[in-house]
């Protein structure tokens, strides 16, 4: 694996960053994709090319990882430049918080477009090359609001609850070609996603929701994805990092 390339989506920030840190420090060529924050896009490039070793290659790829022909363009890139797909890590995702009176047409479109239709699109490129390979893991980023509800709307639960259908669907098709295929569902992130930007006594109340003595944080989530790394015999499950906020 330490040849391997590996691939995050949405991962300039927040937990996509956390996962492609590791992900360099342990050897891999990385490709990061991201859609409009050049800044933090630069400050991560910045940061991996620091971490990485001369054979390792990093790429930074803008566009929007819910639109089929950009996820083709991006991984014909990576293809060239870096080799074939390895490891491919779901986590580009939008949340606007929206109610059910609130939620227009275009933000259920645009929410399941990105969150959802990107995972598919970006699980297709990549599945030819890792059947190459004999090996792949596939990371799907979900969320406690898949089977909780969560505290964003409707639109950001339904599809983050339609990447578990996908993850278990692909898990039975691509097991035999040394693919796994998983779900991580992390909540409560205080330094990622909406809650970067929420204040201390905001975040304060959400302590209410877990069973723990504080709130998750990035790396918390970056250990999960490292296991589901190591395990072949894992796959089409749905890992949580809740802090028990949800139990099944």
């Amino acid at each position: 694996m330490d040849k391997s390339v590996a691939v995050v989506t949405g991962g300039s920030r927040g937990i996509g960053f956390g996962i492609a840190e590791r992900l360099v420090q342990r050897g891999f060529s990385l490709a990061i994709t991201y859609v409009h924050d050049e800044e933090s896009a630069e400050k991560a490039r910045w940061h991996l090319d620091r971490l990485k070793t001369r054979s390792q290659g990093i790429l930074t790829l803008r566009g929007d990882a819910g639109d089929a022909e950009t996820a083709a363009e991006h991984h014909r890139a990576i293809r060239e430049k870096l080799g074939p797909v390895g490891v491919l890590v779901n986590n580009a995702g939008m949340m606007p918080v929206r109610t059910f009176e609130e939620i227009s047409v275009k933000d259920w479109d645009e929410t399941i477009r990105v969150n959802l239709n990107g995972a598919f699109y970006w699980c297709r490129q990549v599945v030819p090359g890792m059947k190459e390979l004999k090996f792949g893991r596939i990371v799907n980023i979900s969320s406690i609001a898949a089977r909780g509800g969560g505290v964003i709307g409707p639109h950001y639960a339904a599809s983050k609850a339609g990447m578990l259908g996908l993850t278990r669907y692909a898990a039975k098709e691509l097991g035999p070609y040394g693919i796994t295929v998983n779900c991580i569902a992390p909540a409560f992130i205080a330094n990622a996603g909406i809650f970067v930007e929420w204040p201390e006594e905001k975040k304060a109340e959400l302590k209410d929701k877990v069973f723990v003595p504080r709130l998750g944080i990035v790396e918390d989530v970056a250990r999960a994805f490292e296991y589901l790394l190591d395990s072949p015999f894992v796959t089409g499950v749905t890992l949580d990092v809740n802090g028990g906020a949800f139990m099944i």
